[in-house]
């Protein structure tokens, strides 16, 4: 597996005995440094500028949503990445992932109110474990299941942002619901934020008494983002510039063809095959999105229709997520 270290340097690129040097170390530098940074742009924005992000908080959120969206993109690639599939394997593979997509999306229209509510309990657990995982390999850990850990992280970054954001979300809810005012019940807002946010002010300070002092400060800023930044602006930013960026890190560092390059402390070239491997997926999902914004009656038109669809592509991804940490074996 590629993740694995395959040289020993010492500093500065000297030779030296007990330091392995994995694949996966240069992307994942490269990913927490550009998460944090972009995070904490978004977060001295609100805090310095006056006004704040203001009437362009949607800014944050369309950018981080597109931005987002290539970070999927190879989830077909992925078995030939670990287990070698050739193409046949791999084409089924593509339809079996296809068909979830598609069965998902189909039970959205049959039951939305229940799919929704699927959808979001879903994509909290799915950012929460993608938390903890690229903490493991970052440090060099196996990638183990800290349940916990992962339902506070998940409930920051999803759910904390929808029940502060609980005016603009209930419209989206009620295009996507028929028959639904979308306005969560009062105890449903006061009940999230009186468990997640002390919970992650608490895993912060465990994080740093235990030594993990690095985990600490990102479960704080993220903490702080969801606090500070307007709701629908800070997902936005977790979304685009920190899961999905963290995300193409450990995607890089799984394709063998960049082994080499990523030892050798080159990311240029590994990001570029990444974006020829991902152009065609994401090009296709632009265009899908395009067609439904000229056929939508209005932006809450095309969230109805979009949203059921970024819910059917998030159900296969998760699982691929999934395995991949199944797969993730113990540093040698």
């Amino acid at each position: 597996m590629s993740l694995l270290p395959v040289r020993v340097r010492g500093p500065r690129g000297a030779p030296a005995p007990g330091r392995a040097v994995r694949p996966f170390d240069l992307p994942a530098r490269a990913a927490t440094h550009v998460s944090l940074g972009a995070v904490t742009a978004v977060l001295l924005v609100e805090l310095l500028v006056p006004g704040g992000w203001g009437e362009l908080a949607w800014v944050p959120l369309v950018a981080g949503l597109l931005l987002g969206l290539p970070h999927g993109a190879v989830d077909h690639l992925a078995p030939a990445h670990l287990l070698g599939w050739g193409l046949p394997r791999l084409g089924v593979f593509a339809l079996l992932y296809g068909a979830l997509a598609a069965i998902a999306y189909a039970l959205f229209q049959w039951a939305p109110g229940p799919a929704l509510l699927v959808f979001v309990a879903l994509s909290a657990w799915h950012f929460g474990t993608g938390e903890t995982a690229f903490a493991d390999l970052r440090a060099a850990r196996p990638v183990s299941q800290r349940t916990a850990i992962a339902v506070v992280l998940g409930g920051v970054v999803l759910l904390v942002p929808l029940v502060r954001g609980t005016a603009e979300a209930a419209a989206v809810v009620s295009a996507v619901v028929p028959g639904s005012d979308g306005v969560l019940p009062p105890w449903v807002p006061v009940l999230v934020l009186s468990l997640a946010l002390p919970a992650a002010a608490l895993l912060g300070l465990t994080l740093a008494l235990s030594g993990r002092r690095l985990e600490a400060l990102e479960v704080l800023v993220l903490l702080a983002l969801v606090v500070v930044v307007p709701p629908f602006a800070a997902f936005g930013a977790y979304f685009g510039a920190w899961h999905s960026v963290r995300h193409l890190a450990r995607v890089i560092a799984e394709d063998p063809a960049n082994t080499a390059d990523l030892t050798a402390g080159r990311l240029g070239a590994p990001v570029r095959r990444f974006a020829v491997q991902a152009a065609l997926p994401t090009a296709v999902v632009l265009v899908v999105l395009g067609v439904l914004w000229s056929a939508a009656d209005g932006w809450l038109g095309f969230v109805a229709t979009d949203l059921p669809l970024l819910a059917a592509l998030t159900l296969p991804h998760a699982l691929v997520v999934t395995w991949l940490d199944r797969q993730a074996t113990r540093p040698r």
